[in-house]
């Protein structure tokens, strides 16, 4: 059996992981807090693939492409800062968390991914109404069992899982380029723009 690990990266609460099998039921698997606990977790359970809510490293110049192309789409994100403005401020912790969650799961070829990102092109919309209602609509268009999934957390790191599942199949599109990384999102093509 298959599985595939969704990752939702936040800092004091700690990354709450959801595991998707063939039988596409999201099953949260508790929280971890630092890269060693991820990277048991990891080697515990041996998903096929990997998807964390988080850039896996600093930019390199002032935006990332794959921002970019998710922005001119009107799918609006915090973008990633070079290290010189990141390092020290307060407000990107949670992307030094991601940094770290990366650093972790190196073994097995993690993928960035971004769940209102994937919402959205599940929906083929932007929201209309609450993020959590938005979110779990997207998992239950695409057959995925969401009653397990109690807090947008939950939701949030299944929607990571379903882009990794997706990933096994070829069935994503990949937004960026080799220098800056790359945001992966279930499905063989996005909108050129998305609207409510």
């Amino acid at each position: 059996m298959s599985f595939a690990l969704g990752l939702d990266v936040a800092v004091t609460r700690g990354c709450d992981a959801v595991l998707l099998g063939d039988a596409q039921v999201a099953r949260p698997l508790g929280r971890v807090k630092t890269g060693s606990e991820f990277r048991a977790l990891l080697d515990d359970l041996a998903p096929a693939s990997v998807a964390i809510d988080a850039p896996p490293r600093w930019a390199v110049e002032k935006r990332r492409a794959c921002e970019e192309e998710l922005t001119k789409r009107s799918i609006s994100l915090f973008t990633t800062p070079t290290e010189e403005k990141g390092k020290d401020n307060r407000f990107y912790a949670w992307m030094r968390t991601g940094f770290e969650m990366f650093d972790a799961a190196r073994d097995h070829q993690p993928l960035e991914t971004f769940p209102h990102a994937v919402a959205v092109a599940i929906n083929g919309r932007l929201p209309s109404d609450g993020k959590r209602t938005f979110r779990r609509a997207a998992l239950e268009a695409v057959d995925i069992d969401t009653r397990h999934l109690k807090t947008i957390d939950h939701i949030d790191a299944a929607l990571c899982a379903y882009t990794a599942w997706s990933s096994l199949t070829g069935n994503v599109v990949r937004l960026g380029d080799e220098k800056q990384g790359w945001i992966t999102l279930p499905g063989t093509s996005l909108l050129e723009r998305y609207v409510r």
